[in-house]
């Protein structure tokens, strides 16, 4: 039922922008990442992976801020959309919507709100929506190395979540915060995907281009452009009395759009903005629901999604973004400096990375999930030192309220779960190690046995935060580190502990 609905929407939506001269495609993009425990509160429990999430992630934090964005969001908006598709469905230009949601999104939603997983799967089964392929746990593995394994890997488990939850695959791709290089395109292209969704950064669109038209990439994958000033007037502009258009009316901006001529216009916003970092009493709400209406009343806009757009418009251009240029949506410069641009970012970045081999080698579900959840680009974004409107975006997003404590969550979570897993991988070679002989295979062991290391008893216990390169193999542990006794979070560090320059 799902599916013919969908399909029949996308028909319907073909013709609709043929007839009109600007297509619109409203996009909303909804996120929580796993916030991490305050160091100092870990105590000494034992990290096994019965026990890794409750440690290393501040689940009451979590649930507290899933809860109060929901009021003040993803329930009222999300009944609002629904609305609206009801309101608009038999008209000659209905309303459309895309959503993307990150898998830590849907994975709090399960835990903390599983009403608006069904919310959201009545907005599915309308037709007139569409959903996004993203990074599972909103990532930054796109930029790790060219063959992008560990990037395939969540766009993958996202893709299966979002057609388990929804019925149906992602047919195009918002990466992480929307960053985008030629390479991350030719991966997205490999992956089956029939587009790709960045941002319209104005060196990208020197000349004449525009980013109200669909391009290409150099292998020929479809690319959306987001209009980044129009969709920063509704995500940012629109509660600051200060600007010279305030108040926005959804009349005037329909204006403003009606007298583009391009073949399509991406209003890409997050959909927090809609209630939570714009408060209903500033009329957040007012605004989108009155702006279908006046988009579609002069016959000249309708909306679409973004593979309608993709199978409906012809590129106009081919654009090339080279990997040491990668481009993304977040602040000022529109490029990779949200996350990594100081050294305690590039330095949390490279010991996540390489923790990879480690991590896979455990062959545990529970070691990979935590591993991936400190993937999530939040953790590198808290750390961020930028000043001016920058730096203000920063604070406010910022979970911990300062950068040295954003710091030491990360960094000691980083080092913590390195330690359990190779605490873990040698109990699993001593599990082999002591077992009789004569056990039959059934009995070997309750958790499948990882790859061997060599000389488990030459490491000493200070060896814990000896960083990994790439390549190594699991350190050895001393002996007197037995299997009854699995490491514990280390005891409060002071300020004095903290690295030069923090």
């Amino acid at each position: 039922m799902k599916e013919e609905g969908a399909a029949a929407a996308a028909s319907h939506q073909t013709v609709a922008i043929a007839r009109v001269m600007t297509a619109i495609n409203l996009f909303c993009f909804a996120h929580q990442p796993e916030r991490l425990r305050p160091y100092e509160l870990r105590g000494a429990t034992p990290l096994t992976p019965e026990t890794l999430h409750a440690t290393l992630f501040d689940e009451e934090m979590n649930a507290t801020i899933f809860r109060k964005v929901a009021r003040t969001c993803y329930f009222p908006a999300t009944h609002m959309l629904l609305e609206l598709i009801e309101q608009h469905r038999d008209q000659s230009s209905p309303f459309r919507v895309s959503l993307g949601l990150s898998g830590t999104f849907l994975d709090q939603a399960e835990r903390f709100e599983p009403e608006l997983i069904a919310l959201f799967q009545r907005l599915a089964a309308t037709g007139f929506v569409e959903f996004t392929g993203e990074t599972y746990y909103h990532s930054l593995a796109s930029l790790w190395d060219d063959q992008r394994a560990e990037f395939q890997r969540q766009a993958t488990l996202h893709r299966e979540r979002i057609k388990a939850l929804f019925g149906r695959e992602p047919t195009v791709f918002r990466n992480t915060e929307c960053l985008y290089n030629d390479g991350i395109g030719d991966t997205v292209q490999q992956m089956g995907f029939e587009g790709i969704m960045t941002e319209g950064v104005d060196w990208v669109l020197e000349g004449w281009r525009s980013p109200d038209y669909l391009y290409r990439t150099p292998n020929g994958l479809p690319m959306l452009l987001r209009n980044y000033r129009y969709s920063d007037d509704i995500a940012y502009r629109f509660p600051n009395a200060s600007w010279e258009h305030f108040p926005l009316t959804a009349e005037k901006f329909a204006g403003w759009l009606m007298a583009e001529t391009g073949d399509l216009i991406n209003l890409m916003i997050d959909y927090e903005a809609i209630g939570e970092h714009i408060w209903e009493n500033r009329g957040i709400f007012d605004f989108v629901r009155q702006l279908p209406a006046q988009l579609t009343q002069s016959h000249q806009l309708a909306f679409t999604t973004p593979t309608g757009a993709i199978r409906s418009l012809k590129p106009r251009g081919t654009l090339s973004v080279g990997p040491f240029a990668t481009i993304s949506w977040a602040d000022l410069e529109r490029d990779t400096s949200a996350w990594l641009r100081n050294e305690m970012q590039l330095f949390c970045f490279e010991e996540i990375r390489r923790m990879e081999d480690l991590i896979l080698r455990t062959e545990d579900p529970e070691f990979i999930r935590c591993w991936s959840l400190l993937q999530t680009s939040d953790h590198l974004y808290y750390l961020s030192d930028k000043s001016l409107s920058d730096g203000d975006v920063h604070t406010y997003f910022s979970a911990y309220g300062n950068l040295f404590e954003s710091f030491v969550r990360l960094q000691t979570a980083i080092t913590d779960l390195r330690q359990a897993a190779i605490y873990h991988l040698s109990t699993q070679r001593g599990a082999q190690h002591h077992q009789p002989a004569s056990l039959p295979p059934s009995t070997s062991a309750d958790v499948a046995p990882g790859p061997a290391a060599s000389n488990l008893a030459a490491m000493r216990p200070k060896a814990r935060r000896a960083r990994m390169s790439d390549t190594a193999e699991v350190p050895d542990v001393d002996a007197s580190m037995s299997e009854e006794q699995p490491p514990k979070t280390r005891a409060r560090r002071s300020r004095a502990d903290a690295p030069p320059g923090v």
